[in-house]
């Protein structure tokens, strides 16, 4: 996907196809959504796109996908869960302890969870099977959008009026940050294991 082909699809389309990719993109239809926003933000900059507009739409498209998400946790998580759970070690003991510490980093979890592929696609659901009180969610999400759509659509914006940069390496900045991620629960899991063992 280049800028070339977003500004076709904008074209056909007009800014219901950056609303309905950033939804999708966040309820876990797989899409490269920061190349994406780069894209949107590169195509800005021959004015075929207003830079204003898109990056409402944009946001508007995630926050929905968000709510979305944590609607689905709300309704149907923790009777799937209950139901099923069994079957993956589940109890209500994991699900009461999973509820605590999700609530206490809730924050971070649902603002900086954007900048992570899959956490930020997870985050929603498990808000919502875990009821996050609701205007809570909405403020953090809300945020969050805001601080992952506006960088990215000016780092294109840039990109496109300064370098010539393939935006295709973009989104591999999301995967770096969730590798980290992954590497430090290994980590502080090693240690929990290693400190247990030790007493």
């Amino acid at each position: 996907m280049s800028a070339t082909n977003i500004t076709e699809a904008f074209v056909t389309y007009g800014y219901s196809i950056i609303f309905i990719c950033a939804f999708f993109g966040i309820i876990g239809i797989p899409a490269p959504e920061e190349s994406l926003l780069v894209i949107i933000g590169m195509a800005c900059v021959h004015h075929t796109m207003d830079f204003t507009i898109a990056s409402v739409v944009a946001t508007s498209g995630t926050i929905v996908g968000m709510l979305t998400g944590y609607c689905f946790g709300k309704y149907l998580g923790l009777p799937i869960l209950l139901r099923f759970g069994h079957l993956f070690g589940f109890t209500v003991e994991r699900f009461a302890s999973l509820e605590t510490k999700y609530k206490k980093h809730s924050r971070i979890a649902v603002m900086f969870g954007f900048y992570l592929p899959g956490i930020r696609q997870l985050s929603p659901y498990v808000a919502g099977t875990v009821n996050l009180r609701f205007p809570l969610f909405l403020l953090y999400a809300s945020i969050g959008a805001l601080l992952w759509v506006i960088p990215y659509m000016a780092a294109g914006y840039f990109i496109g009026s300064t370098f010539s940069i393939p935006p295709a390496y973009v989104s591999s900045i999301g995967f770096i940050l969730f590798g980290i991620f992954i590497l430090h629960l290994i980590i502080q899991w090693i240690k929990k294991k290693v400190k247990g063992a030790n007493t």
